[in-house]
């Protein structure tokens, strides 16, 4: 029963697709991950060398996204920065081996997060989420010093499951399924330890992530944050020009206050303690991490 919730939980949420993709102006890069490695497309904007990047930016899709299609948002709102953005393909997305499971997206991200840490040296780290990828986003601020985080319809994904599909099943089966969501990826619980800055955008007529679901989220979000709220916009609408220009505004908040945060050491960057279950959990560089190619 647990094997088949898990396989429930993981085709409910997830939609990953392999098939090629042109990655235009992109960088691919293997990360080792397990037994075998994740797909990480990268992109410099305005410069081509490593060593006068200012910030880093870590990309996370959708639910259907991929990396390669990733653009090289925010710079165009930061045109005076240089930077190296991060776009990452989860297990079974792209090129990145293994199964597509939400039970390993926590560990991938920490994997990505800790090779680019590596490589920052303390340098800034913004992290971009899109729906699904909020949850991998909102985990790794939660155990990281991430710079700031700019966040798209971000799900509680046990809420939704429950909320939406149990009806049917007398909410056992829901909740079943629900339980299978890794407590990493809550967002809900991640919003209370975050302390970076955040900028989030919402979808109110979202019919995917619908927006009571997603004020649970803002409204448990410890940290200094703005929220643009879309009125008529379903989950993936474009903004519109007024929406653009407040969007725009809260960037700029966004980047005066992350990157007025003094720069951490490699060390810390790297090494993270989470005390929110009554005891420390420790994330540090795994040893074959560091030896990502590049091709």
């Amino acid at each position: 029963m647990t094997i088949i919730a898990q396989k429930i939980a993981d085709k409910l949420i997830l939609r990953p697709t392999r098939h090629p993709l042109n990655a235009v102006g992109k960088e691919r890069q293997l990360v080792p991950f397990r037994k075998g490695s994740l797909e990480v497309w990268t992109q410099r904007v305005g410069t081509h060398h490593l060593d006068e990047v200012d910030l880093f930016v870590l990309k996370f899709q959708g639910t259907a996204g991929r990396a390669e299609r990733a653009t090289y948002h925010p710079m165009d709102c930061w045109a005076d920065l240089r930077a190296e953005l991060w776009a990452v393909n989860p297990p079974g997305y792209g090129g990145s081996t293994g199964p597509a499971s939400v039970k390993t997206l926590a560990e991938a991200a920490r994997t990505v997060y800790l090779e680019a840490a590596r490589l920052a040296q303390g340098r800034p780290i913004v992290v971009m989420g899109n729906s699904l990828g909020t949850t991998v986003a909102m985990h790794l601020a939660a155990n990281f010093p991430i710079a700031g985080l700019i966040l798209r319809n971000p799900p509680p994904l046990r809420h939704l499951i429950v909320g939406r599909y149990g009806w049917w099943n007398l909410w056992l089966g829901a909740m079943l399924i629900a339980q299978k969501v890794p407590r990493q990826l809550c967002c809900v619980r991640n919003a209370r330890q975050i302390r970076c800055p955040a900028v989030f955008i919402s979808s109110r007529k979202d019919q995917t992530v619908p927006a009571n679901y997603q004020d649970k989220v803002f409204q448990n979000f410890a940290a200094p944050h703005r929220l643009l709220q879309l009125t008529n916009a379903d989950h993936a609408t474009s903004l519109n020009l007024d929406e653009q220009r407040e969007y725009r505004q809260h960037l700029e908040w966004l980047r005066e206050a992350a990157l007025l945060t003094p720069n951490v050491s490699p060390a810390e960057s790297t090494t993270k303690y989470s005390t929110s279950l009554g005891h420390s959990t420790k994330y540090r560089l795994p040893a074959n991490v560091g030896a990502g190619q590049r091709s």
